[in-house]
């Protein structure tokens, strides 16, 4: 079979006068075997979700910080609890309520829903479930048929395909726009649509990412739903943890969508309530008749103790809810300066809601393409549990998922152990000053790219590369360093954006593979069709495509000498950002400085922005030769200072490195004449 599809391939090459490249293409390409197995009955594909999977592998061995189950650390507030004694106690429990449930909660839901300008009959239109995901199963259940496919983003909470899969229906995932903090890929999602999709699936805020969706792609989703005459269901139960100072926007606050959104609501999250099990979903009267239906087959009715528990949390909840969500911001941020330390091996995007961070996993880590294995292999040395990002869906791979709704001491002690892993340190040696290592080994690599790793490719893709800037002169930002250059990328990207046509490097690809397909736009290929239509891909790229983009922002990830070199022959850059240095004892700096002291000589000075505070940069002979040096201090209070100018800065920034990334962006847009008054609106949003 391998044979017929390479001469298959080869042929198609030749036919479009591609002869030379057909060698090349065939060292590309590494088809797996294809055994043809007959499927496994659906009972046999259902599997456990990958979130209680770890939780479980975790509770098998002594002394594990979990930071992977969704699971607050509070307490449920005592006041919740003694009214829900007190139902206990006057006899009000002993028996089942209304399958819709208690009618004194669903008033004091409906009173909840009218304080976020909805609406809603609480004798027709609130349902109370055993928790969201039943309320999700029911409503799966009630509004598709098996064959059916349902659409979800991806990354998306990973129980949805068990609900999916009960419901006999085919998930198909959508990617969301990592590079905009993962809000909805319009496009994408159009794409995704077929005659056999019945129903839209997805989290607000998303759960794993954090994000929030923007009003502006929200409003698009429902009119493409509305054309395409779809359901649309939406998990809202981190709606109350927002850290950032605008109003939950819901979908179900869209007039004309009321008739086709089933929402649904917790109060596991909020009240610290998991082990309640109650929600609730809401609807217009004619989709929960249909919902109750399959609700009360499942569970009859939701634990009636659970739901006076509720009614308990709706009345003398809010200020608890309000301290929970402080807290966890806290929790947040400390999250993120710790994820700072380990910019060398990830990059994230800042959560804005929930109580997770997604980050990335760079390639140059063991396992960075297989989450699943470096999740456990992190549970394994280290005693850490966290969830595999592939768990959340295809895009999801090469990430992992923290909690950081732990106890405070669980996050340091899990992150003191995380290091300990990706700096391959043992944990005596946490509180030892370690000198920068002479020579010393980088962890080992397991680049993510590997399915491009043969040196065809490598020439090929380093040809059409510069073939393709040929074609299109744009100018080219560099950013170099170990720390912090993904999000000074993102912020910059941001900030040019305003006025120009601006793009980045996709995601942190800063490699001789990466840094290739980020500017051709392209992706790596996992999949076999992938790797099929991959070298025609590239050819079109590099031949035929225009690039819409006045810059580019592109990350050089460099190691050594070697890595400057090679680099620079891809795509030599016309300005150049030199990040912070100094991160893990285990780098050998002396080549790390070597190879940005290189690819910065290739600029002249006054083309260079570079960090002042950063011990290494600071011993770079051609980088000291430019004016243009950072300081921390330039961003102080509520501040920003330049050479030229001081602005008023209300933004968020959270973290050291989203502090350099908002000063370096705003130095480098002074540079290239961006309008202040552009600059000081960007810095008050």
């Amino acid at each position: 079979m391998e044979e017929l599809f390479r001469a298959n391939l080869q042929l198609m090459l030749k036919k479009k006068g591609l002869e030379d490249k057909a060698s090349i293409t065939m060292n590309i390409i590494e088809l797996p075997s294809m055994n043809i197995l007959p499927k496994p009955p659906p009972s046999q594909q259902f599997e456990l979700s990958p979130i209680k999977a770890m939780e479980l592998a975790a509770s098998r061995l002594p002394d594990v910080v979990s930071l992977a189950q969704g699971i607050p650390s509070f307490r449920t507030p005592e006041r919740v609890i003694r009214f829900a004694q007190e139902k206990i106690a006057a006899g009000l429990c002993d028996k089942y309520s209304l399958t819709t449930g208690l009618t004194e909660l669903r008033e004091e839901i409906a009173l909840a829903l009218q304080a976020e300008g909805l609406s809603y009959d609480p004798e027709g239109e609130i349902l109370v479930t055993a928790g969201s995901i039943e309320g999700i199963t029911a409503t799966l259940l009630a509004f598709t048929s098996p064959g059916d496919e349902v659409l979800l983003p991806s990354p998306s909470y990973a129980s949805y395909l068990g609900a999916i899969s009960i419901a006999g229906c085919i998930p198909r995932y959508v990617e969301l726009d990592e590079e905009n903090n993962f809000d909805f890929h319009v496009e994408k999602i159009k794409q995704g649509i077929t005659k056999k999709t019945k129903l839209l699936l997805y989290c607000s805020p998303n759960n794993p990412t954090g994000t929030l969706f923007s009003r502006q792609k929200t409003e698009e989703l429902v009119r493409i739903c509305q054309q395409h005459d779809l359901t649309i269901l939406i998990d809202e139960v981190y709606k109350d943890f927002y850290y950032v100072d605008e109003p939950h926007f819901s979908a179900a606050q869209i007039p004309e969508a009321r008739g086709r959104i089933i929402r649904a609501c917790s109060f596991s999250k909020a009240y610290a309530m998991t082990g309640w099990r109650v929600g609730f979903v809401h609807g217009d009267k004619e989709r929960i008749s249909r919902i109750v239906k399959f609700h009360d087959a499942m569970v009859t009715c939701a634990p009636v103790p659970s739901q006076y528990a509720a009614i308990g949390a709706l009345r003398y909840g809010a200020d608890f809810l309000e301290e929970f969500r402080l807290e966890f911001k806290k929790r947040r941020d400390y999250c993120i300066t710790r994820l700072d330390g380990l910019s060398q091996v990830m990059d994230y995007q800042l959560p804005k809601a929930t109580y997770f961070v997604f980050p990335r996993i760079k390639d140059i880590v063991r396992y960075a393409a297989d989450s699943h294995r470096l999740a456990y292999d992190i549970l394994d040395r280290v005693k850490v549990a966290t969830v595999p990002g592939v768990a959340f869906g295809p895009s999801g791979e090469s990430h992992l998922r923290i909690n950081f709704g732990r106890e405070m001491e669980d996050l340091k002690e899990g992150f003191d152990r995380l290091e300990d892993y990706f700096y391959q340190r043992h944990p005596k040696q946490r509180t030892q000053t370690v000198a920068p290592a002479e020579g010393a080994s980088p962890p080992p690599r397991d680049r993510g790219e590997a399915s491009l790793l043969g040196r065809g490719a490598r020439l090929l893709l380093s040809h059409a590369c510069r073939r393709y800037l040929r074609r299109n002169p744009v100018l080219v930002i560099g950013i170099t360093g170990i720390k912090g250059k993904t999000t000074i990328k993102r912020t910059l990207v941001e900030l040019l954006a305003t006025c120009r046509q601006t793009r980045g490097t996709q995601l942190s690809y800063n490699t001789e593979v990466g840094l290739p397909l980020s500017i051709l736009r392209l992706k790596n290929p996992k999949t076999l069709a992938e790797k099929l239509r991959f070298p025609l891909s590239l050819v079109g790229q590099a031949l035929r495509n225009r690039e819409t983009a006045e810059i580019l922002i592109l990350e050089y990830g460099i190691r050594s000498l070697k890595d400057a070199e090679t680099l620079l022959k891809i795509a030599a850059p016309d300005w150049l950002i030199v990040s912070g240095v100094e991160a893990d004892p285990h780098l050998d700096y002396s080549a790390i400085c070597e190879g940005i002291n290189h690819i910065a000589a290739s600029l002249p000075p006054e083309r260079l922005l570079w960090i002042g505070d950063d011990p290494f940069v600071n011993t770079m002979t051609a980088v000291r030769q430019s004016p243009h040096i950072i300081h921390d201090r330039q961003l102080s209070g509520a501040r920003l200072h330049t050479s030229s100018n001081s602005y008023s800065c209300t933004r968020e920034v959270v973290g050291s490195h989203a502090a350099r990334a908002l000063i370096i962006s705003v130095v480098m847009a002074e540079l290239l004449d961006t309008p202040p008054e552009t600059i000081d609106h960007f810095l008050q949003s």
